[in-house]
């Protein structure tokens, strides 16, 4: 709306006012590998920003948001029993962020295992002093804390296998499910064996643990979304058809997870945009089953296009970031946008539904 009173590009403008490396943010915080521009320059490129419209009625928006990475306190037990199989152990449920996979292939890859190798066992909430459980932070969190029992897990084993084969341990590597020294193939052993070895001189199975902290660490990403809708003239019906969605993302764990992650928050930021409609009279709230807020269908899905921005210098396992909540909230703004570069109302008040459209272009 700035750009508009002023007469610049909504593209041009927000590219003279992003957030550099070193600049404070509008919350107060200083964040590193900050890559908001080069996401911002390249949700534009994809959806084509200077290109000439299809049609009288068709217009393009553009938003960008900004969210930190965020942390949980989150605790996870990686267990080797004397058969050589490993088990991650938390309390955090699989809600749909795809935890057990990602959890599961960082420890594997961790321990030179295949990700079928790591089984998973879910923990009662008393096995466990405290857990955030599953949210925005799960895979800079609970995979995080994953990662770390792994480790602890590695290095018991490690110090293991120097004691019991005198290898030098500070070449001592985990590879293809066995154990050996590095640039000596002929002096390894198999994961099972060694466990069972050390299992046998120990009397218990070999534990890893990792707490993480709820700490904000100092690295954030960005999400730039650019919508491209038709209005109906005479009926101020709103359709979208293209989506473009940029991301600032970090090392990408299991892409097939993360791309789903990506999809389903768009579509989401769609229906809170053009139909979810939570409707109050008087206090009491008059919109009473889902059907009425009309939850978006897949008919209702528009052309979506992803742009990763692949950058290291996440603070998740390997450097990844999170995912799950960054594609919905500039949506919604990148639809209303949209709109007025359609038909010149400004919608301010979500859902963006037809009669809105109607009544603010003829008042």
């Amino acid at each position: 709306m700035i750009a508009r009173a002023m007469g610049i590009d909504p593209y041009a403008f927000r590219l003279q006012n992003v957030v550099q490396e070193g600049d404070v943010s509008g919350t107060g915080q200083v964040f590193r590998h900050v890559r908001g521009e080069e996401t911002l320059r390249r949700a534009a490129e994809a959806a084509r920003w200077d290109a000439p419209k299809p049609g009288p009625y068709f217009g393009r928006g553009i938003a960008l948001g900004q969210r930190p990475q965020g942390r949980a306190v989150s605790v996870a037990r990686v267990v080797v029993d004397a058969q050589g199989h490993v088990t991650l152990c938390s309390s955090v449920p699989d809600t749909g962020v795809g935890f057990y996979s990602v959890g599961r292939q960082v420890v594997a890859e961790d321990l030179g295992l295949s990700a079928a190798e790591v089984g998973v066992t879910r923990l009662d909430t008393d096995a466990v002093p405290f857990e955030t459980g599953a949210g925005a932070g799960t895979s800079v969190g609970a995979a995080h804390a994953a990662l770390g029992a792994a480790r602890d897990v590695r290095q018991q084993l490690t110090h293991l296998a120097a004691e019991c084969y005198v290898w030098p341990e500070e070449r001592i590597v985990f590879r293809q499910g066995r154990v050996g020294v590095e640039g000596a193939p002929e002096r390894s052993v198999s994961l099972a064996e060694l466990a069972a070895r050390a299992i046998a001189a120990l009397g218990h199975p070999i534990v890893g643990e990792m707490t993480t902290t709820a700490e904000e660490p100092e690295v954030t990403s960005f999400c730039a979304q650019v919508a491209e809708v038709e209005v109906d003239p005479e009926t101020g019906q709103v359709t979208v058809h293209r989506m473009v969605t940029a991301h600032d993302v970090g090392t990408i764990i299991n892409p097939l997870d993360h791309q789903g992650q990506i999809d389903g928050a768009v579509m989401q930021g769609l229906g809170y945009a053009l139909m979810e409609g939570l409707q109050a009279d008087e206090g009491r709230i008059t919109t009473l089953s889902l059907g009425e807020a009309k939850l978006p269908t897949m008919q209702d899905i528009p052309d979506l296009a992803t742009v990763l921005v692949e950058a290291p210098g996440g603070e998740g396992p390997y450097q990844g970031k999170a995912i799950g909540e960054n594609p919905i909230s500039p949506v919604a703004p990148a639809i209303a946008n949209a709109v007025y570069d359609a038909v010149g109302v400004r919608i301010q008040d979500l859902p963006i539904t037809a009669e809105k459209v109607l009544v603010a272009r003829h008042p």
